[in-house]
């Protein structure tokens, strides 16, 4: 789901209805700059900054919480959050700031809100140069866990995706081994492995703009993963922690336009 804040969809010259992807790749964290209210031994702070999906942050309480990250004074618009439960588990969430001219100073830059599920959560807000984020959780009757936290500037795509196009959260792509007998009676069926896959395609991109926002992030791409959102405004739930399955190999056309098509599989909730 995409929450976005309210001072950013107020800002002079936003566009609130804007239904152009966004990408959110970059991310400032390192495992020793991130701390924790409380936390399950088994289950350390520093694993909120590895794209691994497997490890993950774990409390140890249903207390209210904070989870602090340094951001050094870099440049931030979202905080990316995937694998949790902070949906089932009906935890409150809000993200709180710290900029460098006004240290020990917290601000709230996205305000409560409840997840809907427990599907990856893209947080947009206004841009600034911060030297802390924090999470704040409100639990429940549920100790929250999260394995991957993103922060950092999100890329907003020149354009939208061609037509056609398979969102993440309903591109099924299961190994499921389905056992019949002898006699042709079905016997039950066994899954192997459930993902999601699929394919998204781009036309007509600036050759200047792609060189500027776009390339940096397809090489990115080789080896991490990152938050895709195809259209923020009309479908906000439909968010998914994904990587790339073959090369991005970009095609120019006359006069200086690009073509491009990423092949994604994503994370299952």
């Amino acid at each position: 789901m995409i929450v976005i804040s309210r001072a950013l969809s107020l800002a002079p010259g936003y566009a609130p209805n804007a239904t152009f992807p966004v990408i959110g790749w970059q991310n400032v964290l390192t495992p020793s700059g991130i701390t924790a209210g409380n936390t399950n031994p088994a289950f350390p702070a520093s694993n909120l900054a590895r794209p691994s999906t497997a490890e993950r942050w774990q409390a140890l309480t249903t207390d209210d919480q904070y989870l602090t990250f340094q951001t050094g004074g870099a440049e931030a618009d979202y905080v990316g959050i995937a694998r949790h439960n902070l949906g089932s588990g009906a935890v409150i969430v809000s993200i709180e700031a710290e900029t460098l001219e006004a240290p020990g100073e917290w601000v709230e830059v996205v305000e409560d809100f409840m997840p809907a599920s427990d599907g990856p959560i893209l947080v947009r807000f206004m841009a600034g140069a911060f030297s802390r984020i924090r999470i704040r959780l409100q639990p429940d009757m549920v100790v929250p866990r999260i394995a991957v936290v993103f922060i950092g500037k999100l890329l907003v795509m020149e354009r939208g995706e061609m037509p056609d196009v398979t969102p993440i959260p309903f591109a099924a792509s299961n190994d499921v081994v389905r056992a019949r007998a002898q006699s042709g009676d079905y016997l039950g069926s066994i899954v192997l492995r459930q993902g999601l896959k699929t394919s998204i395609k781009f036309q007509y991109l600036s050759l200047d703009w792609y060189l500027a926002n776009m390339q940096p992030f397809v090489d990115a791409s080789l080896t991490q993963p990152f938050f895709y959102a195809w259209s923020p405004a009309e479908f906000p739930d439909q968010v998914g922690y994904a990587w790339t399955t073959a090369d991005v190999r970009p095609s120019i056309d006359i006069p200086r336009f690009v073509e491009v098509q990423l092949s994604l599989e994503a994370v299952k909730v």
